[in-house]
């Protein structure tokens, strides 16, 4: 029977068409939580099944370890349940890479900017504006539109330094020309985007001893946790747009430095064996979470690793690559305990009054975290006999998108590797979007509000 090939493209195309024109209404459906949550979800499917591809791996990887890999890389939590370095050809490792980009800067602002960049009245529609509110927590004193341009250019100034630096280090050790280029390129994207995914079999334990690599990797997770808010801000202050730095960026720059220096003593205090490189080195790879190590985590102390949770939880900063509670919003957890405990009413950061609605945000963002914790946890230890403490660290670094782990992801079983899974996306998605995403509707705007009582409580 001869195929009519014409008539065959001619239909394959309206197929097409019609797919993306029913993908773009049910898109519009959607709640901006939602929205978020389904391209997170996309992602990760879309990463999977590339990688199924023949071509993708150099030996046989099941799909739910292609499903663990896309999901960590859209995550840039950087969890391998195999040899990532060995099981994956270049075009595989390729797709890693693109996946980890979009993962660690965000679908909304790729998309934003590169809409805002063709539009020629170079203003964002409002439910763009309303997705990427959503997706990106920004003070009052920043507009949308300075923080995607100063976010796309930094991404691509950090990434592009970052990569010659290493390149130059890496013919020093006589790599080839390409290998250069691409290590180079690889661990500076993935060192930015804090995805922590490496090219060595032991991520970077063979160059503990080196400065420029410690001193690169770093710099980028620190430049990518610290996020574009900092950049943005101080852009707009030397450029005299605004009259101070603001109150975020300050909180950001203080809360970075006080948990570094707490993290460096108290390693190096619970793990004397390790060096002060070695310690700042770990303390910097769980606060961003990056999820690089340069020792052997397994080995650590039992309090060490707990430094490490704790890290990995408070995360990085607001509109940043790094995961976590995010360490505003920790800082602002403090601050209300702090009022609660001098029985003041007002909370107050640095002498500035924190919204009521910035309250609301963190209290929640920390019950919400703390509870999808406890229930990794919990369903980790009903289906996994491995120890507990190694479990709490899989589940904090899965759900924090840190990526230190044990070494423990390639043992759990088909439930775990779900669980585990599971975790990345929600820490990718947020606590507070994935939550709304499942309970909210545009719907609920419509309804009209019942009046209620008030009642006093005691707590």
């Amino acid at each position: 029977m001869k195929i009519n090939w014409r008539n065959f493209c001619d239909k394959t195309d309206e197929v097409i068409k019609l797919s993306f024109k029913k993908y773009s209404l049910f898109l519009l459906r959607l709640t901006p939580h939602q929205n978020i949550a389904q391209t997170v979800l996309a992602y990760t499917l879309l990463g999977t099944i590339v990688l199924c591809l023949p071509f993708m791996t150099t030996t046989h990887v099941s799909i739910l370890d292609n499903l663990f890999t896309s999901a960590a890389a859209v995550s840039t939590s950087g969890l391998n349940t195999v040899n990532f370095a060995d099981s994956y050809t270049f075009l595989g490792k390729l797709v890693v890479l693109l996946l980890i980009q979009i993962g660690g800067v965000g679908y909304m602002t790729f998309a934003s900017f590169i809409f805002l960049s063709l539009s020629q009245r170079h203003h964002l529609r409002p439910h763009q504006q309303e997705a990427l509110s959503t997706e990106v927590s920004l003070p009052n004193t920043l507009k949308m539109s300075d923080f995607l341009w100063s976010a796309v250019a930094f991404t691509t100034l950090a990434e592009s330094i970052g990569a010659v630096v290493l390149y130059n280090y890496f013919r020093g050790q006589d790599f080839t020309v390409f290998n250069a280029i691409w290590y180079s390129i690889f661990h500076s994207v993935s060192a930015f985007c804090t995805a922590g995914f490496s090219l060595w079999n032991n991520s970077l334990e063979n160059f503990a001893d080196s400065r420029t690599i410690n001193t690169v990797l770093c710099c980028l997770a620190l430049a990518g946790s610290m996020g574009f808010i900092v950049i943005a801000d101080l852009a707009n202050f030397i450029r005299r747009k605004t009259k101070e730095i603001s109150l975020t960026t300050k909180l950001i720059v203080i809360s970075t430095l006080a948990l570094l220096c707490l993290g460096t003593v108290t390693l190096l205090m619970t793990s004397p064996s390790l060096t002060i490189t070695e310690a700042l080195f770990q303390s910097i790879a769980a606060m961003t979470t990056c999820g690089f190590s340069t020792v052997n985590v397994s080995l650590l102390s039992s309090a060490s690793l707990l430094v490490l949770i704790l890290l990995m939880c408070i995360g990085g900063a607001p509109a940043g690559t790094a995961g976590g509670i995010k360490m505003t919003a920790f800082c602002t957890v403090v601050a209300i305990m702090h009022a609660r405990l001098q029985l003041r009413s007002r909370v107050s950061i640095l002498g500035r009054r924190i919204p009521s609605l910035r309250l609301y945000a963190a209290t929640s963002t920390f019950l919400l975290y703390t509870l999808f914790l406890f229930i990794s946890v919990f369903m980790l230890t009903w289906t996994e006999k491995l120890p507990f403490l190694s479990l709490v660290m899989e589940s904090a670094a899965a759900l924090s998108t840190g990526g230190l782990s044990t070494g423990i992801s390639g043992e759990l079983s088909f439930l775990g590797k779900l669980i585990i899974i599971g975790t990345m996306i929600v820490g990718r998605i947020g606590v507070i979007t994935f939550g709304t995403a499942v309970l909210s509707s545009d719907e609920d705007d419509d309804k009209t509000v019942k009046p209620i009582s008030t009642e006093d409580v005691a707590v």
